[in-house]
Order: C-alpha cells, then sequence, then structure tokens
C-alpha cells in the first residue's frame, strides 16, 4: 500500500495536478482509512526496500500485471493501491501521467520519494473515490483488491472514473491458492475475511485481507458493465528460478496469483 517525510495526506491538494484529476473534498481524511493500513504502516520500510527484488513480486506477479497493460504513452492512469511506488515509477517511465492512490501514509511517503513526478492520494478503495467521471485512460492495480470486502461498489467508483473506452488492469491473490492456504477459511463459497502472519519483510505483522470465490471475482466486474479481455494465471520466470530455486519449484506447479484485464466499452453512459 503506500508515503513523504511529513506524513500528511498523501496528496498534494494545492497543486494543478489535483484539480486536473478533479479531486474531491475529504482525500486522505482519518475516516478513509482502513484497519489494513496500519499493517502496511508497518511494514513500509521493508517493503520500499524489498519491493522491487522480492521473487513473489518481481518475478512472478508483476511481470505478469505488466504484460496486461498497454501502451500509456501520455494517457491518464490510476495506480490504485500504489504502495511504494514501484509500479508508479514504472508507469510515469513509460509516459504515463500517474496518479498514486494508497491509504497508508507510510507507504506514500517512499512513494513520492521514489516518484516525485506523480500526484499521490490517500484514500480507501473501499469508499467512494476522490476523482470526477471519466478522469483516466487506464486503472492499474497490483495486489490491493483483495483488502475490499464490497467489490460492487469498487467497480462501479472505476467504472465511473474511466472514459469510455477506457481499461482496468489488476491482479489479486488466486481464489484456490487463499482458500488453500490462509487457516481461518471456512467456506470457499463465501466471501470471507482473513488473516496471515507476513515476516518476509523483516518484523512480523497480521495483514488482514477478504478471499472470494472466483464468481466473486468476475460477477461484480461483469455486472457493472465491464468486458473480459484477457486472463494470466502467472508462472515464474528464469530470474525466479535462479533468485529462490526451492520456491520456483512450488511456484512453477501451483497459481498464486490471478491477473487480469478488463475494458469499460466505448458505448456505456457513466450513470450508475
Amino acid at each position: 500500500m503506500a508515503p513523504e517525510r511529513e506524513r500528511g495526506t498523501g496528496t498534494d491538494s494545492d497543486s494543478d495536478s489535483d484539480s486536473e484529476y478533479g479531486f474531491e473534498p475529504g482525500c486522505g481524511s482519518e475516516s478513509e482509512r482502513p484497519n489494513v493500513h496500519r499493517a502496511f504502516d508497518a511494514l513500509a520500510d521493508e517493503y520500499d526496500r524489498k519491493g522491487d527484488e522480492k521473487p513473489a513480486n518481481a518475478h512472478l506477479e508483476r511481470p505478469a500485471t505488466r504484460s496486461l497493460v498497454p501502451d500509456v504513452d501520455g494517457a491518464r492512469v490510476l495506480d490504485a493501491g500504489c504502495g511504494a511506488g514501484h509500479l508508479t515509477r514504472e508507469l510515469v517511465d513509460r509516459g504515463a501521467a500517474v496518479v498514486g492512490l494508497d491509504a497508508s501514509a507510510e507507504m506514500l511517503a517512499y512513494a513520492r520519494e521514489r516518484v516525485p513526478e506523480a500526484v499521490l492520494c490517500r484514500a480507501d478503495l473501499g469508499r467512494e473515490l476522490p476523482f470526477a467521471e471519466g478522469s483516466f485512460d487506464g486503472v492499474v492495480s497490483s495486489l490491493a483488491f483483495h483488502y475490499v470486502r464490497d467489490w460492487g461498489r469498487l467497480f462501479r467508483n472505476l467504472r465511473r472514473i474511466l472514459e469510455p473506452g477506457g481499461w482496468l488492469v489488476f491482479s489479486m491473490q488466486h481464489p484456490h491458492a487463499d482458500f488453500e492456504e490462509y487457516d481461518d477459511t471456512e467456506n470457499y463459497h463465501d466471501v470471507e475475511r482473513v488473516s496471515a502472519v507476513w515476516d518476509s519483510f523483516g518484523t512480523a505483522v497480521a495483514v488482514p485481507a477478504y478471499r472470494r470465490p472466483l464468481s466473486a471475482v468476475f460477477s461484480p466486474a461483469l455486472e457493472t458493465g465491464f468486458r473480459l479481455e484477457r486472463l494470466v494465471e502467472p508462472t515464474p520466470t528464469e530470474a525466479y528460478r535462479r533468485k529462490s530455486p526451492e520456491r520456483y519449484e512450488y511456484e512453477r506447479t501451483h497459481p498464486n496469483f490471478l491477473c487480469l484485464r478488463f475494458s469499460r466499452p466505448e458505448s456505456e453512459s457513466t450513470d450508475g
């Protein structure tokens, strides 16, 4: 999720860039912060340092997510759940005008240092997004949506802020892996609040999330009017094998992530 040395809202509210994207009052307020932000505040230091090199991110999920992102040169792109700005940096380097959104002030501070060219906003993906209709040509989200329970509201928000013909690329934890690997799951067919202790970023931190069946991944997007364009179940790269050969063998034969690209049809209105 996402941080500057001043622990502020994560958005430069007086800048010209903010008015361009139609930020609404209250962006970054305390009421916009989900409980998970506390976990990512605690993880921020090590996440910033290891986010570019951790095999599961650098050599499994992120390459697959990148493969679904179209040409962004000159495009207005929202990095939804930008964290410490690793993907934000890549999008800016590819020519996009990027807004990074995250709930964690600590993560946003690192994002601001990594990508000073980006506009950053502290807000909660589970609430009304603080942007005007049609603000973006595309939305990218790397491993952030599974911290939101209500995907109907989430996709309605995303459809509203996208231009007709806009695209949505996101990655998530694979539904099969979630059901098998979380200790507190009970019913695959339900949307369940789960939690796991992360210790690969240094200090052990309990990170809450929501796991859902495959039907609850696709139905909210399709019912909102999005069209599915591509789906990738990523397998590890050769660089992953060199860095972590034992884990590579597991990742090569077990699903871990799911990466998808949807589009908002040109003919659809922004109502609803």
